[in-house]
């Protein structure tokens, strides 16, 4: 349990180091801007400093390091904050409810995606399937720099990947030399990104004017909608029921659009793109100039830097915007939108140049297709048929997906045709056109339907704030209790949502105690006593083998491997099947496979396993009791000297290997 209290105490640390370096940051940026004439910056508060921070630090920190060194960015960031001191000074002390709140965010954070050990066993939660590549991918930016080292495979071409999220997570591990790890990081961001989404949540309110000014209650509603998830769970427990067994990834069942908490925990740097870009957006809604150009580019940057899918909704709300912006002859707000985007363009040269190099294009990375969904595609061939039929069951695929926000925006659309007075409310309708657009109509070709699930983001929050003006309007004055007053199918809705939110998140740490009563388990935690074990042994890597050294484990124990990138540090030949996220060609990572795998599945000379693993630089092998090769007690994982042993483990050098090693 002590390594369990840890975790959560690096988080608490991480968070808390996190918070005291950008929200400075933000302040400092926001001084800047008010003094070149943005005036709404003049006397920032607490919201704005952090949507400011979240928006313009990854790209500043991912350029900096990407044409300098990460130490330059670290350099930055408390520059930066040092420099915001004042200006936080001058801030009214932030409510305790707030600082509440934050804790909270932390604890729950904590308990998601931190180790749970009992007994010597190591028990995953689900979301270590995502946590692998977030830990990872920081590691290999302390460890190599940019341009980003591909951490699932040793390649000398650099990782095709956004990595802004990952640049801004990096500062905080780099400057407690470790104490606050890669996990911890990414665990605080995802704090850090829940704070700064209701904060865009009230600012967009503020901006739309649907309703009565922001207060504690307004507030309040939107972090009751924000906690509501989907209608998942219907089709769930027929199954569960039925079968006997508990699901455990409630989303298997059709295209899925993740609520917001479980977006948090699972995709951070697409909601930190998100944040950036909408506040990009907003930050042109407020009048020409070149203060809003320079912010607003900077902002875009960070949005397609850190998600690319995210990034491409932005891009096309932000044409659809400018469009409306000519024909209504608005041309300097369109020219400040266009200087906004060529800057932007500007900062993501860098990226772009590594997207391009590091990428193994076997076709679009975009497909045209109407939106699947899996009961229908499961009855119906491919075909012009199945297409209409998905068109034509799109209100129920998406009621489904959106649960109350969805019957929320119906609402609001049938009682509120004249939205759109202010421009903030109507790139607010752009960003969900655009978003709905996409997410119909296109896909990502790339292992899952990233473009598809992400892009959903943009009219996620529209319809927040939609369902929002639809529950304040639904009484004379607006009182918590009103919502209470609905239809009782609306009530009903909003329970469902809720119960499929605590569903998601208990199932995720408790599914280990439901076995073997379990199915849709993410490929983690199949072996706890032998993952207790690997996080050890890469633990005592990380500080006894040489950091350039490449340690290969299994890459064919399961479809995703996390232990070597959940506590390791070194490259890995090839991590597993997988492999080919970060923009490694498909037969490269399906010829390591099959070379390297049977190293640990299949009875191989000493003299065969040391050529196997040369023909690919492996310097360390990590054998666990959970590889075939473990049962022969007579062949090389017994019979040569090993760097590290445990009951369950043993890392073995290849030149151990050699004939007298």
């Amino acid at each position: 349990m002590w390594e369990a209290f840890s975790d959560f105490a690096g988080l608490l640390v991480g968070t808390a180091l996190v918070t005291s370096l950008l929200l400075p940051s933000g302040a400092a940026i926001a001084a800047f801007a008010g003094r070149f004439g943005m005036k709404e910056f003049e006397r920032p508060d607490w919201g704005a400093a952090l949507l400011l921070s979240v928006a313009i630090m990854p790209a500043l920190l991912s350029v900096t390091a990407r044409l300098a060194s990460v130490d330059t960015a670290v350099a930055v960031q408390l520059l930066l904050a040092l420099l915001g001191i004042p200006t936080i000074r001058k801030m009214e002390r932030p409510p305790l409810s707030i600082v509440c709140g934050l804790l909270a965010c932390t604890v729950v954070v904590g308990i998601e995606l931190g180790d749970f050990r009992w007994d010597q066993k190591l028990y995953h939660a689900t979301f270590a399937t995502d946590m692998v590549k977030h830990a990872a991918t920081v590691n290999s930016i302390l460890s190599w720099g940019l341009p980003l080292t591909d951490p699932f495979v040793n390649r000398p071409q650099p990782a095709g990947y956004y990595y802004f999220f990952y640049t801004v997570a990096a500062v905080p591990v780099r400057l407690t030399m470790g104490l606050v790890d890669a996990r911890a990081a990414v665990g605080a961001l995802a704090v850090i990104d829940g704070a700064a989404l209701l904060a865009l949540a009230a600012l967009l309110w503020q901006k739309c004017k649907l309703g009565p000014p922001v207060s504690t209650k307004i507030v309040g509603l939107l972090i009751l909608l924000l906690l509501c998830g989907n209608l998942d769970i219907i089709a769930n427990l027929p199954f569960a029921f039925v079968s006997h067994v508990w699901p455990i990834q409630i989303e298997w069942w059709n295209e899925q659009i993740l609520p917001w908490t479980l977006s948090l925990l699972w995709v951070p740097h697409h909601i930190m793109a998100l944040i950036a870009g909408m506040f990009g957006l907003l930050l042109i809604t407020e009048g020409p100039g070149a203060a809003a150009a320079i912010l607003g580019g900077i902002a875009f940057a960070s949005c397609v830097g850190a998600s690319l899918w995210v990034g491409l909704g932005i891009a096309f709300t932000a044409l659809i915007w400018l469009v409306s912006l000519v024909i209504r002859h608005r041309y300097r707000l369109a020219l400040t939108l266009a200087a906004a985007g060529c800057l932007a363009g500007l900062f993501l040269v860098p990226q772009i140049f590594d997207l391009l190099h590091g990428r193994s294009y076997a076709g679009s990375p975009i497909a045209l297709t109407v939106r699947e969904f899996y009961t229908l595609d499961g009855l119906v061939a491919p075909g012009f048929i199945r297409d209409g039929l998905r068109l034509m069951l799109l209100p129920v695929n998406y009621f489904s997906e959106f649960g109350i926000l969805a019957i929320g925006a119906v609402f609001f659309w049938r009682d509120h045709r004249s939205a759109t007075k202010t421009e903030a409310a109507r790139v607010l309708v752009f960003a969900a056109a655009a978003g709905l657009l996409l997410g119909t109509f296109t896909r990502s070709t790339a292992i899952n339907n990233d473009l598809g699930w992400r892009v959903m983001l943009l009219p996620q929050l529209a319809f927040v704030i939609w369902t929002t003006a639809v529950i304040v309007a639904g009484g004379k004055q607006f009182r918590m209790r009103e919502w209470l007053r609905w239809p009782a199918a609306m009530g009903i809705v909003l329970v469902i949502g809720y119960a499929d939110t605590c569903y998601a998140l208990i199932s995720a740490r408790i599914y280990p105690f439901l076995a073997p009563d379990v199915v849709l388990v993410p490929p983690v935690a199949q072996n706890p006593d032998v993952d207790d074990e690997l996080a050890a042994a890469y633990t005592w890597a990380n500080t006894h083998v040489s950091r350039d050294a490449i340690l290969q484990h299994n890459p064919v124990s399961d479809k995703r491997v996390v232990d070597f990138g959940l506590y390791g540090r070194n490259r890995v030949a090839v991590a597993d099947r997988d492999a080919t996220l970060y923009g490694a060609a498909s037969a490269d990572v399906s010829a390591r496979v099959a070379a390297i795998g049977p190293i640990f599945t299949t009875p191989l000379s000493a003299a065969e396993v040391r050529s196997r693993a040369s023909a690919y630089g492996i310097d360390v092998l990590v054998v666990s009791s959970a590889d075939p090769v473990w049962a022969d007690r007579h062949d090389w994982v017994w019979s040569r000297p090993v760097l590290f042993s445990s009951p369950r483990v043993r890392l073995i050098a290849t030149r151990a290997l050699e004939p007298g090693g």
